[in-house]
């Protein structure tokens, strides 16, 4: 059987979005190896930063020296050639190589004018190179999968999905220190928001509705760049008497800050999945979401709703609305179902 390369680059960053998806995906694809005989790699750049990943009985890690760029343009499709292997890119990652398939996390820079330059030329490259090259092509919402097939045109019986998970909020306990860093934040009466700063992720509606609701808690974490609110409200935002900005947090704090929120916001104007609402839901937290692109078809009845340009919604009528159950949603979206898949997928790739 002829052997899978994952690329596994993205392990060296910090485990959130599309790492999340990696890391969580390749260790519980590992114990489900056991047995089957096929021959699982997961190569990355070395150049000293130490790859996130526990000890692995059934797949290889396969350190590979490169300089940054010739790392996907030569030294792994070296490997590739020389190994005879079929490529897997799960982090949205694609090699001008026809024996592949790619998950296609969203095609953001394609759509909103929030990356320029050097990176969204790079981005058209990869997804050209995806279209015309990848044999299977995945994604991870069915929102993402018609658009996808719109602006690069590939037909949508070429596009699978793949969901995200939240089961790694299980692995860690809380840990409630991070309220120290947070004084004047009361447990079970802050909103709650996280994600990285940028402009896509919309958290100027937060600054905007924060400055409306004065006798409301907002605590906002996953970046300190406040420049995601614009650089004219950069300065009220950071003198806003009620919002809170800890900075990154590690996965025990996120889950503290989860379980005692009030509500998760999430006003995101673009997704491709938004894995911190079913991190959130995970930990038994309502969830109040925007309904553009991907959330009202993931998160369906299990949330509240709002338009993410509308400053002046009412909180408190929007937790008022009752929502359903997430259990069986939280059954849907988990990594364990996702390993399972691509355990399935990987037996036929090493056949061909």
């Amino acid at each position: 059987m002829r052997p899978i390369v994952i690329n596994g680059t993205v392990l060296c960053d910090k485990i959130t979005g599309i790492p999340r998806y990696v890391y969580e995906v390749v260790t519980r694809l590992d114990p489900l190896l056991e047995g089957t005989g096929l021959d699982v790699r997961i190569a990355y750049r070395d150049n000293g930063r130490p790859i996130h990943l526990p000890e692995l009985k059934n797949i290889q890690v396969v350190p590979l020296k490169a300089v940054r760029y010739c790392y996907n343009m030569f030294v792994l499709p070296r490997y590739l050639r020389r190994t005879g292997a079929f490529f897997v890119g799960f982090a949205s990652d694609m090699l001008m190589r026809h024996d592949s398939a790619v998950v296609l996390h969203d095609i953001r820079p394609l759509v909103m004018d929030t990356d320029r330059g050097f990176f969204r030329f790079k981005f058209w490259v990869h997804c050209l190179s995806t279209k015309y090259f990848a044999r299977e092509i995945y994604t991870v919402s069915d929102d993402q999968r018609h658009l996808i097939s719109q602006k690069l045109g590939i037909p949508l019986e070429k596009i699978g999905i793949t969901y995200n998970g939240w089961e790694h909020m299980n692995a860690v306990q809380p840990d409630e220190s991070v309220f120290r860093k947070l004084p004047g934040v009361r447990k079970g009466e802050y909103f709650y928001a996280l994600g990285s700063l940028a402009k896509h992720k919309n958290y100027k509606w937060i600054r905007e509705v924060a400055a409306r609701n004065p006798d409301k808690t907002f605590v906002v974490a996953g970046g300190a760049d406040l420049a995601a609110f614009g650089k004219d409200e950069a300065d009220a935002a950071k003198t806003a008497d009620n919002i809170y900005y800890p900075g990154y947090v590690s996965d025990s704090e996120n889950k503290a800050l989860m379980r005692h929120c009030r509500a998760f916001l999430h006003p995101a104007v673009f997704e491709g999945f938004g894995i911190p609402p079913l991190e959130a839901l995970s930990q038994g937290a309502k969830i109040l979401l925007s309904n553009a692109s991907c959330l009202p078809e993931l998160y369906g009845d299990t949330a509240a709703y709002f338009d993410p340009y509308d400053y002046n919604v009412d909180l408190d009528a929007l937790l008022a609305k009752p929502v359903s159950n997430p259990d069986k949603l939280l059954k849907k979206y988990s990594w364990d179902n996702t390993a399972r898949f691509w355990l399935e997928q990987f037996k036929r790739y090493a056949g061909q």
